[in-house]
């Protein structure tokens, strides 16, 4: 039986999108994981207390902030990370699972279909995957 969109599925799906988010060039943002996490919902960057006149440790000054992408739970958000970083998918429907890597298949990051709730899930799942490899193997060549 293939996996729901519920339960510890659904809240690894959301951890994937906090890991992607504090390390992805372009959001660098800390989010916190919701206590009752269900498909739609959006996950927000933590509030940033600023400092000077309008903000300090008893009066923080937040400001409205966007909502993470749900890079793993909807394919319009994961698709950009395939340009963005240069990924390669390869879907293999005879073994049911998808690859996704930026270079050698050796280091692709692998995902069943069977062990998401459909195919697209599991195309997302290695998308993101792959996306935090890519990132964080370049921040430890530089």
């Amino acid at each position: 039986m293939k996996k729901q969109w519920e339960g510890q599925y659904l809240e690894d799906a959301i951890a994937d999108e906090i890991a992607l988010a504090a390390i992805h060039p372009k959001v660098r943002r800390r989010a916190v994981k919701p206590t009752s996490p269900m498909f739609t919902t959006d996950v927000y960057p933590k509030a940033a207390a600023l400092g000077g006149h309008w903000g300090s440790a008893h009066s923080p000054r937040t400001t409205i902030a966007m909502a993470l992408p749900h890079w793993r739970r909807k394919w319009a958000a994961a698709g950009p990370l395939i340009g963005e970083f240069g990924l390669s998918v390869r879907q293999d429907d005879e073994e049911g699972t998808v690859s996704v890597g930026n270079g050698s298949r050796r280091r692709d990051v692998i995902e069943a279909y069977a062990d998401h709730p459909d195919k697209d899930a599991a195309i997302c799942a290695a998308i993101v995957r792959a996306a935090i490899r890519v990132i964080t193997e370049a921040r430890e060549q530089n």
